[in-house]
């Protein structure tokens, strides 16, 4: 397959340097009559020249991704592997850390693959020259001398008797866990390439640079395996600490003043946000799913116990289930008050659903504790979250005209082939003219069927809007729903069995002879908030690509291109899918 999708030998045509389609400055220096023209050309000039070399590496690299890229996709995955296995042995966290830090910075000199993080899409490949005796960038004599530094010092740290184990053992949280993010991360792999190789002349870079955006995600996911213990004790910590400050300010300033300065704190938060990070969409938009997954999950980490009951009881039902949900509903009313003031409709309409879900959870767990039937509660949430999917629609549906780039989303949708905004249409007769076995690998036609220079078939969004579309085009409409419906069951089988380890609430638990926190609890929350809303994020992917709601920048999970969506991913990734096996004193229902 990925021989395949190198197969079209234009590609080196449409890679041709700017600097060979300007003409020479040369000729238009004698009629300039002025030196301020003739220093504008020399200099536009030398940044085509400087240009042009960088096109050149990047070019000769391209080539020799093609030639290697399943060779470097499969060992990637069989190095993640390897350390997931090794997470779940007896191993400090120094010593997993530095072996990830290492282990992933001798992949990035052996694959030579480029530094994500370079400014302007610099490229900085690991290792500066082709031949294995090439010597390795800084980025990765960086990465390796943390590592051997933290191994060192995890070694001398390490206990004498090597039975000796302050950390819960932990087991897989599900047997397709590792086999899930393999599949999705295979198939995005291959249709970046093909779009590389085939697709529109602008993104003739985009497997190289997922090369990079794929190692970086594989070391954060592998180092959140080995920190993901440590990680769990820091916010159980964290908790009780804000919990102790929130009742001391309390005493001291009574309910009305505390609540004057969460709201003056909220402020000039939200302020400092919009602000700062105002044109940095991709940013902000992966920051508001952090808030929301984590709020959330600390919202239903202090709820989950019985020490909540009288909190339910208490006085009349609306006034008892706005006490019991308000910490969750200021979560969700700071997160659109962001994506507002950022003008970032997309994550905000996958927020709106998943708030859905949350509030309906929490009324759910509300009413349980008020009145102890289970079943009603049941059907309650089920009821909450139906009417809130249908209100969000609508008012989507009538009041998305005030953004204007969600009102070109409306617009398209409404008459796509009458449309200023052309991109659902064409994404539209991209699935229509899509054989049902897909076009295939490497015959793709992305640009159309006209012949010339021009590229004018799918948008230049296909790798991250319209990626759905994509696997349509190439592997047929059978197989795209295969995907989607597979990520949406291998998301919840990831969560399936976390009610078996931990019964979600704070509590103690014996580990190494002690009590301690357990850790696993909060760890499930987040676990549970970020399937969820990636979920939703996968619900709203698939309707947007079939016209059925409006698509603003929304990413197909683990598949799309887009590195911040997928190191985020990756990161809570790596929080789910170990999970602490309970000791014999502990009981979980």
């Amino acid at each position: 397959a990925v021989a395949a999708a190198a197969s079209l030998p234009r590609w080196q045509e449409r890679a041709l340097p700017a600097a060979s389609l300007r003409p020479s400055p040369a000729s238009s220096l004698p009629g300039c009559g002025s030196a301020i023209a003739a220093l504008a050309e020399t200099a536009a000039l030398m940044a085509d020249a400087r240009q042009s070399r960088a096109n050149e590496r990047k070019n000769e690299a391209m080539q020799a991704l093609l030639a290697s890229a399943g060779w470097q996709w499969a060992g990637a995955m069989a190095l993640g592997y390897a350390l997931l296995v090794w997470s779940r042995r007896a191993v400090s966290p120094a010593l997993g850390v530095g072996g990830a830090l290492a282990a992933w910075a001798a992949a990035a000199w052996l694959a030579r693959v480029p530094w994500p993080l370079a400014a302007q899409r610099e490229f900085e490949p690991g290792r500066i020259d082709a031949p294995l005796s090439g010597l390795p960038a800084p980025f990765v004599l960086w990465l390796a001398g943390a590592g051997v530094a933290l191994l060192a010092w995890g070694l001398l740290r390490a206990p004498k008797d090597a039975g000796a184990r302050r950390l819960p053992p932990q087991s897989m949280s599900s047997r397709v866990g590792y086999a899930g993010l393999v599949a999705a991360t295979g198939i995005g792999w291959l249709l970046l390439l093909d779009l590389s190789s085939h697709g529109l002349p602008a993104n003739r870079y985009l497997a190289l640079y997922h090369q990079g955006h794929l190692w970086l995600g594989m070391l954060v996911l592998s180092v959140l395996l080995f920190l993901r213990q440590p990680l769990s004790r820091a916010l159980a910590w964290l908790l009780s600490v804000g919990g102790e400050v929130a009742d001391r300010t309390l005493r001291r300033v009574g309910a009305l003043g505390a609540a004057g300065a969460l709201l003056l704190l909220t402020v000039a938060a939200l302020a400092a946000f919009g602000v700062g990070l105002a044109n940095l969409r991709q940013l902000t938009s992966e920051l508001g799913r952090i808030w929301l997954i984590v709020g959330a999950a600390w919202f239903f980490f202090l709820r989950a116990g019985p020490m909540t009951d009288r909190l339910a009881r208490h006085g009349p039902l609306g006034a008892s289930f706005v006490r019991y949900a308000w910490p969750l509903l200021f979560v969700v009313a700071v997160l659109v008050a962001a994506m507002l003031l950022t003008r970032d409709m997309g994550p905000l309409l996958i927020a709106a659903y998943a708030s859905g879900a949350f509030l309906a959870a929490t009324l759910a767990m509300w009413w349980h504790r008020r009145s102890g039937r289970q079943a009603v509660a049941f059907v309650l949430a089920v009821l909450l979250f139906a009417a809130w999917i249908v209100g969000t629609t609508l008012l989507l549906l009538h009041a998305g005209s005030i953004d204007d780039v969600t009102a070109s989303r409306l617009e398209s949708m409404a008459a796509p082939f009458a449309s200023i905004n052309d991109q659902l249409a064409l994404v539209s007769w991209f699935r229509a003219a899509a054989p049902p076995e897909g076009f295939g690998i490497g015959t793709t036609p992305w640009c159309g069927f006209v012949s010339g220079g021009t590229c004018s078939g799918v948008p230049g969004q296909i790798h991250s809007d319209y990626t759905f579309t994509a696997i349509v085009g190439v592997f047929g409409a059978t197989a795209a729903w295969a995907v989607a419906l597979g990520t949406a069951v291998w998301l919840h089988r990831l969560i399936r069995h976390h009610g078996r380890v931990t019964r979600g609430e704070p509590q103690l638990l014996p580990v190494g002879g002690q009590l301690g926190n357990d850790g696993q609890a909060l760890l499930s929350w987040l676990a549970i908030a970020w399937v969820v809303l990636t979920s939703c994020q996968l619900a709203v992917t698939v309707a947007g690509n079939l016209a059925v709601l409006p698509l603003t920048g929304v990413t197909f999970p683990f598949v799309s291109f887009g590195m911040t969506s997928l190191l985020v991913n990756m990161a809570f990734l790596g929080l789910c899918l170990n999970v602490d096996v309970p000791g014999p004193g502990s009981a979980h229902g």
